[in-house]
């Protein structure tokens, strides 16, 4: 009977080299110890089943070598098994160094993540706060024509300009008391400091005064934007009326009506006055400079006017005229100051996880409660989010504000395992070995399954970076090495500070107050010296403190049990949460895709206030694309009938209501035509086109020509002003149609890059939406069938994964649905929600489904076994994922309150369907097979496999 068990003996010899054979356990629980007689008793059938040289032809039982060939279900649970062997080597071999070094390895893992996080600060560290590109998709046509336009050409794909917007919350603002206040306005930005230095390196020249500076798009136009001119008009509303109807300006440029005014309305009378109008718009266009101190004037720009928007709030005659200011530079500020307001959560949560952890691991006991040990874990998940990120810093992984919510999500769920471990290592008998031995036989108990958990949340991470959207991309590229610094840390560091915090309980240190030696009343000061030999009274009293928490928690959980396995509950659960699918699955039918920029700044901002105006108020679109036109011969008038062709086709479309106000090829047709120019060469009839002073004025920035004259490149300006903004499908429809319209051009045919194209930078945000709907189901389906995939060859029983997959998809469905019904719309945040989910569904539904096999008896017996050993830690779990995220309730942005909802969601769906449903359905249809623990070297679950394999045998 020995030899049967060498290979056992072998294995474990070589994880407690140092403690005495008659000491070992055979069990983690205590309470089932066996005697030496039963455990001989118990493995005779093992040494039948696995030793196969046997002289006897029958074991003890009578039970013969030659009996009928293992089951299907046997051959796959003995193969998991021996994957799982090398599994749990390694994390002995972490774990028993860690116990063995505890001050080394807590020094290593606390040097290497303050390395990693120093180094990656000072050396590769950078923020992206560039809208454009965070959600648009990698290689998409928006990125590769704006890239174009920015690199390539001289103008901008961004409109470098900053803009004034003024109202009276919907009142008439035509008169002179309110164009004077644009005035102040005016002459305020250009005595900036930097007004006249950046605006001199301007290509516009103001004729009135002769010389370069910002061309200003706005009502003090009509004064050649004097003051002094301004001043001369007579202080009437009707005379400044008068003078702002005009069709244009004094320097004979047209008047665009819509780019001045907001809502304006004209009489149907010969002087053609305006009656009403809601909004001015003011628009100075900056040069965009290599040392980029136009950057600095619109930040003065912005400071002066809302410093000026505050003064006309608190105008004493109560005249409720508003300022409004947005620049190319506000949404890149209110984004990085949205990161920085709220930085200070990080730390929140951080003392929101370490109050609870020490609270869930504080005993009455001043010597047995272990209240340092959890702030020691919350500092594990800390140093990890140190590694991870140090490590991406190093590696120039741009830092987002996405990549913010991973801290909450790490606190959150990290700490599940240091749960489960803790748990475990309390259930093992400190009276029977010594911190080694019982941290070896808690990584025999939860090694695998706290390993294959950290599998799936780390493939559910990687599975996000096969999205072509950078901002998750970047996200899940730092998440999943954190996952995996996390796994590490709590076998390494978290283990080490449990045999620190086991020493300190042996010298009778108090907790938190490590120092202090405790002296109970009554009792003599030192222990005696037999006590202190062996220990058997300190391990006595751990063992009763820690039997009667451990017995209070399962008797909750089995009183809990057998109220919910009672027929009539059962068939009520499953009703209930059928008829709760049917209905999640029709709200997550009626999800829609929304998005708004305002989402993601402060809910302070003064971008808020300007979409606000301009939706209200603004009669001309926000959307503005250009026809770009390149790689071909502009002076040959095939190639311009062409390009009037496409223009016309964009016009057509139903979400455009009128032609461009300017073209230059129909200007410059009308104009050689005019002039008795016709005979010259395309380069001559252009240069002549721009000598005159208004075509030169409207043309400057919108034909590109080389050192020859020869055109190179050009654009128009199209108005889309028929797309509704809060519509995203109908937005995907343009960018799919404007596209269509491109491709069927024939200088198109066959390029591979396009030579007639549009370009608006709302198209960036446009790209995300056509992807997001196809790659979100696509993450989805992948990432359920990997994460059944991993439960198929983990778990082992191969009708795991008939469990897992149906109880994950099911989860999915209701996340879904409740996110529907908090008005929660697909977008980007959501977007990383919805693939962070996946990972942290399964680990829900893991832990129990792995515990049900490893449990004896029938289907009840094992289901209620499973609640009592694992239904706490999966409840403790749930709470401590929903406090890890609770700070972002209190964020800055409304979009990170989105994200609490949806951990919220996740949290209360995902205990509720592990703690409930799953046991329901376990109890009824669930495999009684038992099978071995996952180590498969503790003596009796190799004793249960035995007996399994031979009870199904006979």
């Amino acid at each position: 009977m020995a030899e049967s068990n060498v290979l056992y003996e072998s294995q474990r010899t070589a994880f407690s080299e140092d403690v005495p054979k008659d000491e070992i356990p055979v069990a983690a629980d205590s309470d089932n110890v066996k005697e030496p007689e039963m455990q001989a008793e118990e493995t005779a059938p093992l040494e039948v089943a696995d030793q196969t040289d046997n002289d006897d032809p029958k074991s003890d039982c009578g039970v013969q070598n030659n009996a009928s060939p293992l089951s299907f279900s046997q051959i796959w649970t003995k193969a998991i098994l021996y994957m799982h062997k090398p599994v749990l080597a390694i994390v002995q071999v972490m774990t028993q160094f860690a116990a063995r070094n505890p001050w080394p390895t807590i020094g290593l893992v606390t040097a290497a993540s303050l390395a990693l996080i120093i180094i990656g600060f000072a050396t590769n560290f950078s923020v992206d706060v560039d809208e454009n590109r965070l959600w648009t998709p990698f290689g998409s046509r928006a990125i590769q024509h704006m890239d174009w336009i920015n690199d390539e050409t001289s103008f901008s794909a961004v409109d470098r300009s900053a803009s004034m917007f003024f109202h009276e919350d919907g009142k008439d603002v035509l008169g002179y008391r309110q164009v004077a206040r644009i005035f102040e306005a005016v002459e305020g930005v250009r005595n900036l400091p930097l007004f006249e230095e950046v605006c001199s390196q301007d290509t516009y020249v103001d004729r009135y005064e002769n010389k370069n500076t910002c061309e200003l798009h706005c009502v003090t136009r009509f004064w050649n934007n004097s003051l002094a001119l301004f001043e001369e008009t007579p202080k009437t509303d009707e005379a400044v009326i008068e003078v702002i109807s005009a069709r244009s300006f004094p320097e004979g440029r047209p008047v665009g009506t819509d780019s001045l005014f907001g809502h304006a309305e004209r009489n149907n009378v010969d002087d053609d006055l305006l009656t009403e109008a809601q909004l001015y718009f003011c628009r100075i266009e900056l040069p965009d400079l290599d040392d980029e101190t136009h950057m600095d004037l619109e930040k003065q720009i912005l400071d002066y006017v809302l410093s000026l928007r505050s003064k006309y709030e608190d105008d004493p005659d109560g005249f409720a005229f508003r300022a409004e200011v947005a620049a190319a530079r506000s949404f890149s500020d209110e984004f990085e100051r949205a990161i920085l307001k709220d930085l200070p959560l990080v730390p929140i949560v951080f003392i929101i996880m370490s109050v609870f952890t020490a609270l869930y691991f504080a005993r009455r006991h001043p010597v047995y409660s272990r209240s340092l040990l959890g702030v020691m874990a919350v500092v594990s998940i800390l140093l990890s989010i140190m590694s991870g990120f140090g490590l991406l810093f190093c590696c120039g992984v741009p830092f987002t504000s996405m990549t913010q919510l991973l801290p909450f999500v790490l606190f959150g769920i990290g700490l599940d395992d240091a749960f489960i471990i803790m748990g475990s290592f309390s259930r093992t008998d400190p009276g029977q070995g010594n911190t080694l031995e019982r941290i070896r036989l808690t990584m025999d108990d939860i090694g695998v399954p706290i390993t294959l958990t950290s599998v799936t949340s780390t493939a559910a991470f990687s599975i996000g970076c096969l999205s072509s959207i950078p901002a998750v991309f970047w996200l899940c590229l730092y998440a999943f090495p954190s996952v995996a610094f996390v796994y590490l840390y709590q076998l390494t560091f978290f283990v080490a500070c449990i045999v620190l915090d086991q020493r300190r309980i042996q010298s009778n240190k108090r907790d938190i107050l490590i120092c202090v030696t405790y002296k109970p009343k009554g009792k003599p000061e030192e222990p005696a010296a037999d006590e202190q030999e062996d220990g058997d009274s300190d391990s006595s009293s751990e063992s009763q403190i820690e039997n009667e928490r451990q017995k209070l928690f399962e008797g909750w959980m089995r009183a809990y049990a057998e109220v919910l396995l009672r027929p009539w509950v059962k068939a009520v659960v499953v009703a209930i949460f059928l008829s709760f699918a049917g209905l999640c699955a029709y709200s997550a039918s009626q999800m829609t895709q929304e998005f708004s920029f305002t989402e993601v700044v402060p809910d302070d901002s003064y971008l808020i206030d300007v979409t606000g105006a301009l939706e209200n108020y603004a009669s001309e679109t926000i959307f503005s694309p250009s026809c770009y036109f390149r790689n071909v011969d502009q002076s040959n008038t095939t190639i311009q009938d062409q390009m009037v062709h496409y223009v016309d086709q964009m016009v057509a479309m139903e979400y455009i209501s009128r032609p461009p106000n300017h073209f230059w090829v129909d200007d410059f047709r009308a104009f050689v035509n005019s002039s008795d120019i016709e005979d010259e060469l395309f380069e001559a009839q252009m240069d002549a086109f721009l000598s005159n002073d208004v075509y030169f004025d409207l043309y400057r920035e919108k034909i590109d020509r080389d050192e020859s004259g020869r055109v190179i490149m050009s654009r128009v300006a199209l108005f889309m002003d028929k797309v509704n903004e809060k519509d995203v499908n109908e937005q995907v429809d343009v960018l799919m149609e404007q596209r269509e319209i491109s491709l069927s051009q024939p200088v198109n045919q066959g390029a591979d890059e396009f030579a007639f194209f549009t370009y608006e930078d709302a198209y960036n945000i446009w790209e995300f939406y056509a992807v997001a709907v196809d790659e979100l189901i696509l993450t989805t389906v992948i990432g359920i069938v990997v994460m059944s995939g991993i439960a198929l060859f983990f778990v082992p029983h191969w009708t795991a994964v008939l469990f897992v997959f149906p109880t994950v998809s099911l989860l999915y469905v209701d996340l879904l649905g409740i996110l529907q019904w908090g008005n929660v719309h697909i977008n980007a945040v959501m977007y990383v929600c919805l693939v962070i989910s996946i990972g942290l569904l399964v680990d829900f539904v893991l832990h129990m489904t792995i515990r049900y096999y490893e449990c004896e008896g029938n289907r009840r017996e094992k289901t209620i076994k499973m609640l009592e050993t694992m239904g706490v830690s999966i409840l403790v779990g749930g709470i401590s994922t929903f406090l890890g995220t609770l700070p972002l309730a209190f964020s800055t942005s409304s979009i990170f309150y989105t994200v609490f909802l949806s951990f919220l969601a996740l949290v209360v769906t995902g205990i509720g369907h592990s703690l409930v449903l799953l046991p329901v359905v376990l109890s009824t249809v669930g495999p009684e097979d038992e099978v071995p623990h996952s180590s498969n070297l503790s003596m009796s679950f190799r004793d249960t496999t035995a007996r399994s394999m031979l009870a199904d045998e006979s």
